[in-house]
Order: C-alpha cells, then structure tokens, then sequence
C-alpha cells in the first residue's frame, strides 16, 4: 500500500502547488490558459538520515539508469560512484533538479522525460525522446571545490604558449629584433608584434565586434607592426595583450562560449574563434623560433635538450 502511494504521488510535479501566473501591476496584464511542460517526478525510496544536500554542493552518487522498456543502459554499481558539482551543468538537467530534498544516505527513483535528458536527438544507446529512469543513492554531499574557468581548455594551451613566446622574446638579443630572412617577410620584432596585436584582435571578434570595428583593428594592427619600436615596449605590448586574454577567458561564461559566431565570414561559434587564438599564436611562435635558430639562438626551455 505504502509504494502504490508513492507510485501515485510520483505522478505529481516536484513542487506540488498551483501555479499562480499573476504578475505585478508593472507588468502588462495578459490572458490565456497556464499550459503545463516537461516534469520531472520521483519516488523517494529510502529517507536519508545524513546532511541534506544543499543547492551547488558537490553530491558522490550511485546510480543505475533504464530506459521505460526495462533496458539498463547504464550503472555506476560495482564501480567508482559518480561526483559532480550541482548547479555547473556537469549532468543532464533532470540530475540537476533531481537530488532536490534528499538527504546523505536517501535513496530515490527518477522519472525524467526526455526534455531534462538527452532530447529529441538522443545519445549513443539512448533512443530519441526517451523518457530515463534512475535509481539513485546519495553518498556524500560537500562543498564543492572552485569551479574551473568556463574556457580553462582553452587557458590550458594560452599558459603554455604565452611562456614561450615570451622566453623567446627576452631571449633574442635587442639587435636582432630587426632581422628578417628575406624581402617581404616580417622582422622577428614583427612576428612578436602580431602575436600582440591579433590576439586584441581576436579576442575583440570573439566578444561580437561589429564589421566596421574590426577593420579599424586590423588597419591599426597593420601600421603598429610597421613602427620600430625598442624590445621593451614589444615585450610590454606582449605582456599587456596576454592580459587581457586572460581577464576575458577568466570571465566568459560558459553559456557565451556555445554561442554562434562568424570569423571571416566562417560560420563558428565564439569558443571557435577562441581556440583559434591559441592557435594563431602557436603558429607564429613556430615562426619565431625558427627565426631564433637561424641566428644561433637556442629556445630558453630547450637549453641542454638534443638540438
């Protein structure tokens, strides 16, 4: 009698109450019926005597997942249980929501509907709109460690590279700044310019900049890079430019990333054209370490290593 009324209460949203749509008089007044979407419903098995788990904790769960036919696709049972962050998007939404309530030690089944999981398209052996059923246990629910920058792949490369280029930069003596391998090609303190000047530029299409913008960049970059300047303003337009890329991909948002975007009349998104900085910046560091070799300068980081 006790798991037919649980059953029966599982058909009840999560927040059992009457959605008042009322909003105040600030708002324009509208009228039409309240329309009901996806919802999210769950058994609670076993009540939890241990701490409750609190919003943007990180909760350690056990789980094992069917579709409605019966079939398991998945289990974390005789394995490492899963650890995840709640409120970072690290799980599928009906995850997000589903821990709401429980305390350590609680166990509970999850119905949730394909909107809250994998959608209209499914994912490997989840079909299309499939509805997952979960059976969940929380282990352990704490504070969560800091949450990793939204673009921390993209720093991982940037740290990197800004490393090198600016050991190279220190590292070949102010007289050959000016050295070129050919008519037509940029001089090494060129080269270490336009690394400092695209990434300004770069990171100023990634936020949106309009057309007419980036061609005045791109015509400022152009006479930049053609005024001699000493080695201590270039290694200082350096260190400014990969300051700002990192207080921009310290603070993008995860969200902003996914956002489609155009690069030069390339369809992409905004992590696309950021990816692309560590890109164009691993390129022309390539170029100025030949550069380097050419006049008998050994990269700082490779000293002592085979030549």
């Amino acid at each position: 009698m006790r798991f037919a009324t649980a059953l029966a209460l599982a058909a009840l949203p999560l927040a059992a109450q009457t959605f008042d749509a009322k909003m105040p008089d600030t708002v324009p007044a509208i009228t039409g019926k309240v329309m009901e979407g996806a919802t999210l419903r769950y058994i609670d098995v076993q009540i939890g005597d241990g701490a409750p788990a609190a919003a943007g904790q990180q909760y350690t769960v056990q789980y094992t997942g069917w579709l409605r036919d019966g079939t398991k696709f998945d289990s974390s049972v005789g394995k490492e249980p899963i650890q995840f962050a709640q409120g970072r998007r690290q799980v599928i939404s009906g995850w997000e929501m589903g821990f709401e309530g429980m305390k350590v030690g609680g166990r509970r089944r999850l119905f949730i509907p394909y909107q809250m999981a994998y959608g209209e398209p499914g994912r490997g052996s989840i079909p299309p709109k499939a509805e997952l059923v979960f059976d969940v246990e929380l282990l352990k629910a704490e504070t969560a460690p800091e949450a990793p920058a939204a673009a921390a792949d993209i720093l991982f490369s940037l740290n990197q590279v800004e490393s090198e280029v600016m050991q190279l930069a220190r590292a070949i003596p102010e007289e050959k700044y000016g050295w070129r391998p050919g008519p037509g090609v940029r001089t090494i303190q060129q080269v270490f310019l336009h690394i400092a000047y695209a990434n300004h530029l770069i990171l100023n299409i990634a936020d949106g900049s309009e057309a007419n913008e980036v061609k005045k960049i791109i015509e400022d970059n152009d006479k930049g890079e053609q005024q001699p300047i000493s080695k201590e303003k270039t290694l200082a337009a350096l260190t400014g430019s990969f300051a700002e890329a990192h207080k921009y991909l310290d603070e993008v948002r995860a969200l902003a990333l996914t956002r489609d975007a155009e690069f030069f009349g390339q369809k992409t998104t905004r992590r696309g054209i950021l990816i692309f900085l560590d890109t164009h910046m691993g390129e022309h560091l390539g170029q100025a370490i030949a550069y380097a070799r050419m006049n008998g300068i050994v990269p700082p980081w490779s000293a002592g290593q085979q030549q």
